[in-house]
């Protein structure tokens, strides 16, 4: 009788309290989040529809890019970045072609957020690293986020509401906003590109300090599917597919990244660019 009262009481007190802050139940993790009702693709999806899983790997493709670039970071205001640079980097979420406003999780396995939004939390894959090897750590998304909104104009604005970032678990990095009710952020700040603290805080191959709010032409470290290969500032840029990449197994990039080489050729006119694509 007197273990049942005290179960009672117990349960009464849980019920008048709620759940001890930051608690969280497993079903408040996602593995994807839309803004237009609920994910096409379950937790446990292969790949997306509209992609050929089995497509062959290998060739190249040449594009054109006017204007050209003098830059191969693209925080710095007023950077005049190299067409292509998303390819080296990859973010917490990813999008799909075929949804217009959901993401599914990529360096983030997956995300938590209370009813009024006034806050997100990400919990990185643990698989997840850098292409020199080293991990993506809670520690590099917060300065990525730091860095981001600092030095460049678009992502200060961008990133206004989003008041601060912490490490909240081994793997977890929770991003607080100033705001509630904006079921829109928690996925703004998924799109945002992970980039490698050591490496922009070490030193280049000159033995001098790298300093991220400047312009650079040396190759960047990054964790997506391809590299920077070459380069003639100006002129063209080479990226080459990364062939261990981390990622190439996940739902969200099986049968894509197929491409050994994307180059991009640098023209000042959008006429003699169509004329180079017609003469081959």
């Amino acid at each position: 009788m007197r273990n049942t009262l005290l179960a009672a009481m117990t349960l009464v007190a849980a019920l008048l309290v709620g759940p001890l802050p930051g608690a969280l139940a497993a079903d408040e993790w996602h593995h994807a989040m839309s803004l237009l009702g609920e994910p096409h693709y379950p937790a446990d999806f292969k790949h997306f529809d509209w992609v050929n899983p089995d497509a062959p790997k290998g060739g190249s493709v040449t594009l054109s890019d006017v204007g050209g670039y003098d830059t191969l970071n693209f925080l710095p205001p007023g950077a005049n970045a190299a067409t292509g640079l998303g390819f080296i980097y990859e973010s917490l979420m990813a999008s799909s072609l075929d949804e217009p406003a959901t993401q599914y999780g990529l360096i983030a396995e997956s995300a938590s957020y209370p009813e009024d939004r006034s806050s997100v939390t990400y919990r990185l894959r643990k698989e997840a690293h850098f292409n020199d090897g080293a991990p993506v750590t809670p520690e590099d998304v917060i300065w990525s986020f730091q860095k981001e909104k600092d030095i460049s104009p678009f992502y200060t604005e961008y990133y206004k509401n989003v008041a601060s970032a912490e490490q909240t678990g081994d793997h977890d990095v929770t991003f607080k906003f100033s705001v509630k009710g904006n079921h829109e952020l928690p996925q703004i700040v998924g799109e945002m590109l992970v980039l490698p603290k050591h490496w922009w805080e070490g030193k280049d191959a000159k033995g001098n300090p790298r300093d991220i709010a400047k312009s650079t032409l040396e190759p960047p470290l990054g964790s997506g599917p391809y590299r920077i290969k070459s380069l003639d500032a100006g002129h063209s840029i080479v990226y080459e597919r990364v062939p261990d990449y981390w990622a190439k197994d996940l739902p969200v990039n099986a049968g894509q990244n197929n491409l050994d080489t994307i180059r991009y050729v640098t023209y000042g006119d959008p006429t003699v660019a169509f004329e180079a694509l017609k003469a081959g």
